[in-house]
């Protein structure tokens, strides 16, 4: 039955472009990540702002008075030792106890800084404490302690100044020109430039996460993505909606609904090339890795197909790759007798044959699960099967596991007339779609064509699991008769 005339040949991108994809993809999808991270990084700004100390700076300034004798080179070295001994503790103990500050030499030593412009003969000093009023006062402190300290080190007078004793001020030649006042303007709480940091640094945060995503990730995301990596058309791209990721069913109904207008466009595009010698009789529908939605797109475009009026079958081959308990429920459908029963030397195919309450769709059931599905699915029988479906039905739809966990679709694939492969967006990684369809193409197997399922994904769906493994007929059974899939479909658009 195999027919290679029906194929498209892709050639899947190899030169590792795909993490740039992926990484694309993933900031789109994951924006309200990135704007969460902007928000909170923000808000950590904030509050780490309003948990800061402000801090309160005054400054006083003093003048040195040049003696004529000192050279320019001298001066200058005169006004860098007077700049340090600012700061020394020797000038720093003299100006706590003459202040009266209950602060340590290390604490003033800290809070102080000071400094004078090049060629200047005028010294400041800062300092820089929790309390306005503290600053200003170690501030004037240290001022009026340098001249003393500076006359008992040249040996002229005692380091202890007399208060209110200018004299011993005139013999140092230094003298105070500007007191320290307290500043009431606190420093450290720039809201505005914290606040944009945390937002800055959020950012970062969560474009290094979307890109950590698409680089670990690498998974398929929109139709112009896969077509531009396969250098081949997607033949279909099903949107994702709410109601098929609930039930399994696209609601054909709704004469609005984005999936099922993506299923009748996949479905003339089956039907289209059902005239000349390359016809599409059966046709395998599986996964480049579990979890892509090829059960949900071989019942889909097997209710479509049987929606025109074609007779179609369904059979239910994913004999590998079931979670356990969908498979041995006691109301699974597949586990009456069904393909496995025949495969193992149980009658015709066509014994097991199962009307359905869509019209002109029937379902042949997995049957009971079995250790050696390969082989059973290697053997003549299932050929001699997929023939006699082919001669009573218009269309075969087989569903099988995926190309990833199994080498069934391979199997299956020699001897229908083609293969659908189904990817899904967010989940399907690069890697996995460009293995799937190398494997085809080394089995010499028919694609028909490669179908993108879920995508782009909405709003509703961010951060859901993909739910994956139930059979063709529990997915079916799923909907009961007299539902909107049993109505006329309108017509195609």
């Amino acid at each position: 039955m195999s027919n290679s005339a029906v194929g498209v040949t892709y050639r899947p991108d190899a030169t590792g472009n795909d993490w740039l994809r992926s990484t694309a993809g993933a900031i789109r999808d994951q924006w309200i990540v990135i704007v969460v991270c902007a928000l909170v990084g923000g808000l950590v700004g904030l509050v780490l702002t309003t948990q800061q100390t402000p801090m309160y700076e005054s400054s006083a300034t003093i003048y040195q008075t040049p003696r004529p004798a000192d050279s320019d080179s001298v001066s200058q070295q005169r006004t860098e030792a007077y700049t340090e001994l600012l700061t020394s503790d020797r000038l720093i103990a003299t100006a706590l106890a003459q202040s009266g500050l209950p602060m340590s030499i290390g604490e003033a030593r800290d809070a102080t800084t000071a400094g004078a412009n090049t060629g200047s003969a005028i010294l400041t000093v800062t300092t820089r404490t929790e309390n306005p009023q503290t600053s200003a006062t170690l501030a004037n402190a240290l001022a009026d302690a340098l001249p003393a300290t500076v006359a008992a080190l040249d040996g002229d007078q005692p380091a202890t100044p007399v208060a209110g004793d200018a004299a011993n001020a005139d013999q140092v030649r230094l003298s105070v020109i500007t007191p320290a006042v307290p500043d009431s303007r606190g420093e450290g709480r720039n809201f505005g430039r914290n606040i944009a940091l945390g937002i800055v640094a959020g950012l970062l945060v969560g474009l290094f996460y979307s890109y950590v995503r698409g680089l670990l990730g690498r998974r398929v995301r929109d139709e112009a993505e896969v077509s531009r990596f396969l250098s081949g058309p997607v033949l279909a791209t099903i949107p994702s909606e709410k109601s098929l990721g609930e039930s399994g069913i696209v609601d054909y109904h709704h004469p609005d609904n984005r999936a099922a207008r993506a299923l009748r466009r996949l479905r003339t595009t089956v039907t289209g090339r059902q005239s000349g010698p390359a016809t599409l009789r059966s046709i395998v529908v599986t996964g480049a890795s579990a979890g892509d939605g090829s059960t949900t797109v071989a019942v889909n475009l097997a209710i479509a197909l049987a929606d025109s009026g074609s007779e179609v079958v369904l059979v239910d081959a994913a004999l590998d790759g079931r979670p356990a308990g969908s498979r041995h429920a006691p109301d699974a459908v597949s586990s009456r007798d069904g393909l496995t029963t025949y495969l193992g030397g149980g009658g015709r195919l066509g014994e097991f044959i199962s009307r359905t309450s869509r019209s002109h769709l029937s379902l042949v059931p997995a049957g009971p699960a079995v250790g050696n599905s390969s082989e059973l699915l290697a053997s003549q029988r299932l050929s001699d099967g997929l023939t006699e479906l082919a001669e009573q039905f218009d269309h075969v739809i087989v569903d099988t596991a995926s190309l990833r966990e199994s080498s069934d679709p391979l199997v299956v694939g020699r001897i229908a007339d083609a293969v659908l492969v189904v990817a899904r967006s967010g989940h399907t990684r690069y890697g996995d779609l460009r293995t799937a369809v190398e494997r085809l193409a080394l089995a010499d197997v028919a694609v028909l064509g490669v179908v993108l399922n879920g995508s782009p994904r909405p709003a509703w769906q961010f951060g859901r699991g993909v739910r994956a493994g139930r059979p063709a007929g529990q997915v079916l059974a799923d909907v009961p008769p007299g539902t909107a899939i049993d109505t006329p479909l309108p017509q195609d658009r």
